[in-house]
């Protein structure tokens, strides 16, 4: 079945680390070299011109096709849109972790801790410890603080936080008493300028 305007239109990279891009079809044009799709890209909102190639994947709109036509394209999407997916979490995981071991960090540094003797004679330092995280924007952490902590002994040192992790400031939320969240807020992208990606 060939392509219609309106239909899905997918490139989808034999190099794995590449995303799958979406746009709709907009227009189709039959040049000499061959079929060529104008493209509204999902992504930007940009129109451009995509000729049909090995990477393009047409998925046609409901009821405009055969079932057996969507059940085909929807086996070969959902392999690499599933990998994709799992790599995106994966590198967020990621980034959680090593946010979470440089807040350990930076409260450590600040000297927000507490220490013990052990019965083998050394020393125990316990660091306040990052038990969920949830992505921004703000991002947000929380945070379960050591017993004789406060909230405010975290807002005081707000400002420092917040250099150490290279945001605008990091607001300090009592959740429970011995429970904070951290939401950690940006700062401001320029004026007409979208906000850095990881």
């Amino acid at each position: 079945m060939s392509a219609q305007i309106g239909d899905e239109i997918m490139i989808i990279s034999q190099e794995l680390d590449r995303p799958v891009r979406h746009g709709e079809i907009r227009e189709i044009r039959n040049d000499p070299d061959g079929i060529v799709y104008l493209v509204q890209w999902l992504d930007n909102g940009h129109e451009s011109l995509l000729p049909h190639g090995p990477d393009v994947v047409i998925k046609h709109r409901r009821g405009s096709g055969s079932a057996a036509a969507t059940s085909w394209l929807s086996r070969l999407w959902h392999p690499r849109e599933r990998r994709h997916s799992r790599d995106s979490e994966q590198q967020q995981h990621v980034w959680d972790e090593q946010l979470a071991r440089r807040v350990e960090e930076i409260i450590a540094r600040l000297g927000l801790t507490q220490t013990s003797n052990s019965i083998a004679g050394g020393q125990i330092v316990h660091i306040p410890q990052v038990v969920s995280m949830a992505p921004g924007p703000p991002e947000v952490l929380d945070i379960r603080i050591l017993p004789g902590q406060s909230p405010e002994d975290f807002s005081a040192h707000a400002p420092t936080i917040a250099y150490g992790l290279g945001v605008a400031e990091v607001q300090v939320i009592p959740l429970e008493p011995s429970l904070i969240r951290l939401e950690l807020l940006p700062h401001d992208p320029l004026p007409g300028h979208p906000p850095a990606s990881r």
